[in-house]
């Protein structure tokens, strides 16, 4: 099978990254690095109405300082929800960098705080969906990049013994610090982005659950197609249906929601997606965008809009956002 993401020689699709603490994260260049770190770990322990407060007060100083982000956010919801009016829209916008701005404030929570801490503010819904299968059924496990991304690993991490992938961060210190937060507990795999699948599919064949998020926009490569997401053409990869077809699992999406007026945490699990894989790419990334759709909707502001998601057309169309 033919890598989806390239690696170098020296790289091996089985074994999960060495990745430690170096002295040369002390450098003065990373001091920015530790002192938002150690801003996030002292955010764990304020009451959680100050955290969503301070959450606010960043999301919004992002919508009015980052003009390129904002313009993103903007542009993806018109194209989205072209039945709001423009002051429903503009408030749209305001609710998604608030809710962006309690994500990054809640990292600390989610990579720094203890199970009991993160339990406390914490609920799963649909976990059902998954002990109703069969101990020896295989399992790839969708989410989508959401304002809440970080704490749907933790929800997810803590007793499940499962393998998933992420991306380097350029910046060495952050690397290191969201893979040992990620690798904490024992029952974890987690590779590079870079490594392939190959040990992510060794991963399942020894019986753990595949936890992917499939929506980044990659290009019109060999790999990727296009389906409607909220009536836009959108580029999807097809790495979740040649993941199902070769290790014969179920796809069950899932997404992490913020209430943000108690500051607690829901993770839905919805039922196994029917007539998946069906044979045809197309078809099975409709049925994968159509089941993003229906959980999004939930809490749309809290979809991560800040990404170019349509940045990729078919037919040479014009870009969006420009």
């Amino acid at each position: 099978m033919t890598p989806i993401f390239p690696m170098s020689a020296k790289q091996t699709y089985f074994y999960a990254p060495t990745i430690k603490f170096q002295p040369l994260f002390l450098k003065p260049k990373y001091w920015g690095t530790w002192l938002m770190l150690s801003f996030l770990w002292l955010v764990i322990w304020l009451p959680r109405k100050w955290t969503m407060k301070i959450g606010a007060f960043v999301g919004d100083q992002m919508r009015r300082r980052n003009s390129k982000r904002r313009h993103i956010v903007e542009v993806n919801i018109r194209l989205c929800f072209p039945n709001l009016s423009e002051i429903q829209r503009q408030q749209m916008v305001k609710d998604h960098f608030r809710c962006y701005g309690r994500g990054l404030v809640d990292m600390g929570l989610a990579m720094m705080g203890s199970v009991r801490r993160v339990e406390k503010y914490s609920d799963v819904v649909g976990f059902e969906n998954l002990k109703a299968l069969p101990k020896t059924q295989k399992i790839v496990l969708i989410t989508y990049h959401t304002t809440t991304l970080d704490m749907g690993w933790r929800l997810v991490l803590a007793d499940i013994d499962l393998v998933s992938m992420m991306k380097r961060d350029k910046n060495p210190v952050l690397n290191w610090f969201l893979y040992r937060s990620r690798t904490r507990y024992k029952k974890v795999l987690v590779l590079m982005r870079d490594q392939g699948l190959r040990g992510i599919i060794k991963g399942m064949n020894n019986g753990k659950l595949c936890y992917f998020i499939p929506d980044e926009d990659f290009g019109d490569g060999k790999h990727a197609v296009f389906a409607p997401f909220f009536g836009q053409q959108r580029s999807t990869l097809n790495i979740i249906s040649r993941l199902a077809k070769i290790t014969d699992a179920v796809v069950i999406p899932s997404i992490c929601r913020l209430m943000p007026e108690t500051g607690r945490y829901r993770t839905t699990i919805g039922p196994p997606l029917e007539n998946f894989p069906a044979g045809n790419y197309v078809a099975d990334a409709t049925n994968m965008h159509q089941a993003m759709e229906k959980l999004i909707l939930d809490a749309p502001e809290q979809y991560m809009w800040t990404f170019r998601w349509f940045r990729t057309q078919p037919d040479e169309k014009p870009d969006f956002y420009k």
